[in-house]
């Protein structure tokens, strides 16, 4: 696919690895819908696209929440007239075991990492479909291929998102349209930092980088049609994740 002339919606896009997504996205000749809870940082990231020289708009929200989702695309096709590309990066899942989940930090881990997946994806899909292809692009985490101690919403969640999108696959199958999963080990953004305050300090440095996702995402778009690849993982050699055992 070349990103050129695109039109794409970014979610999680106020920091970390949604604000790289838009950036490279927009640095290729994209058009990026922003959304996410955080105006003020997704103003202040519409304002440094456009002064490049690019172009993206800002629909704030909560994409948990169906009405918002549709906004969001609603919003893209009258400012863009089509979409091409949905990111789902939006996420969210404190660390705690099972004895410490309550119900509400589960509902809003599997409300952040997989609802708002179905919401966006739905809403989007038939937009993709009508226009003939286009590609949907699951941020998901190696924590949705392997279990982690101390993670078992997030797990959850995330092995959600593999089953949603595989059983999607099978089910739009032959109708141009794509949908990818990029599984990261741990990334250094200010999740990690907030919720792992004892590691975030020494191991951050040695991390992956947010960059180095958005940067995996757009060359996963750009191989050739012809090639089947549905899901990339990336990992350092040794991941934090892995500490966590």
């Amino acid at each position: 696919m070349d990103l050129s002339g695109k039109t794409a919606i970014v979610t999680g896009a106020s920091s970390g690895i949604g604000a790289e997504i838009a950036r490279r996205f927009t640095d290729a000749g994209a058009k990026v819908t922003l959304t996410a809870r955080r105006e003020a940082k997704l103003t202040a990231l519409r304002d440094e696209i456009i002064e490049a020289g690019g172009e993206a708009i800002v629909v704030p929200g909560d994409i948990t929440r169906e009405e918002t989702a549709q906004q969001v695309v609603d919003q893209t096709l009258e400012a863009f007239g089509g979409i091409d590309i949905l990111v789902n990066n939006a996420g969210y899942g404190p660390p705690g075991s099972l004895l410490e989940t309550d119900t509400e930090m589960w509902d809003a881990t599997v409300d952040s990492c997989l609802k708002s997946v179905y919401l966006m994806t739905r809403a989007v899909l038939p937009t993709l479909l009508e226009a003939g292809g286009g590609r949907v692009v699951q941020v998901s985490s190696v924590a949705g291929k392997n279990g982690y101690a101390n993670r078992t919403a997030y797990c959850a969640a995330k092995w959600g998102v593999q089953g949603f999108s595989e059983a999607l696959r099978k089910e739009i199958e032959g109708s141009g349209v794509r949908v990818h999963t990029v599984n990261p080990a741990a990334v250094a953004t200010e999740w990690w930092g907030k919720t792992n305050d004892a590691q975030a300090e020494q191991v951050m440095e040695q991390m992956i980088q947010p960059e180095e996702i958005a940067e995996a995402i757009v060359w996963l778009l750009r191989q050739p049609e012809r090639l089947q690849i549905d899901e990339v993982v990336v990992q350092t050699y040794r991941s934090p994740w892995e500490g966590e055992q």
